[in-house]
């Protein structure tokens, strides 16, 4: 009796291992959810990358828009500067922060000097002597009495979904000399 109903259940099993009806179904059911995952986070570490690659672009703009300036830089072109970083990268106003510095090199003293350095908004402060002799490997060489021109960026980014990555800053910074005047001036307070 036990080995009838065995034979019988190896051959019903035998049936609905060869049948194909519904198959497509139960793969679907099974694969469905991990395709829509996989697309939403592709979508997600796109948007990131795409924020980041926004904000490299608006910063190297900015870099080339003031080494081309041969007036004084006045608070207002400051400001003006971060409203068109806020439209390049299409970030509120409290999103965003620039901070443009001038850099210059003494070279009998080996050290880099703070020029001038303008912050807007608040997630930087102006650079300082202190701050720029601890980023001697970060600066590019430069000859003795050259200045250079440092923009640093920083765009707040928050994850549109939970992928256990913090919220934070995306930063860029640019490093560029001007072109047709030997100095880039302040005239602020």
């Amino acid at each position: 009796m036990i080995v009838k109903n065995f034979r019988k259940l190896a051959s019903q099993l035998g049936k609905f291992r060869r049948d194909a009806d519904g198959s497509v179904n139960i793969e679907a059911i099974l694969l469905l959810p991990i395709l829509l995952i996989t697309m939403a986070v592709s979508m997600v570490f796109y948007d990131a990358f795409r924020r980041d690659s926004l904000g490299e672009k608006a910063t190297y703009t900015l870099g080339d828009m003031l080494s081309r300036e041969t007036n004084y830089i006045t608070p207002e072109y400051v400001d003006s500067a971060k409203a068109l970083f806020g439209f390049l990268t299409d970030t509120a106003d409290i999103e965003n922060t620039i901070r443009v510095s001038v850099v210059s090199y003494d070279g009998p003293t080996q050290s880099y000097n703070v020029e001038w350095s303008e912050v807007r908004g608040g997630h930087a402060l102006p650079m300082t002597a202190s701050e720029a002799a601890g980023q001697t490997d970060q600066l590019p060489n430069m000859v003795s009495g050259e200045q250079l021109i440092v923009i640093d960026t920083f765009v707040e980014y928050e994850w549109p979904l939970e992928l256990n990555y913090a919220d934070g800053l995306l930063t860029a910074r640019v490093f560029t000399r001007p072109r047709f005047a030997p100095q880039l001036v302040w005239s602020g307070s």
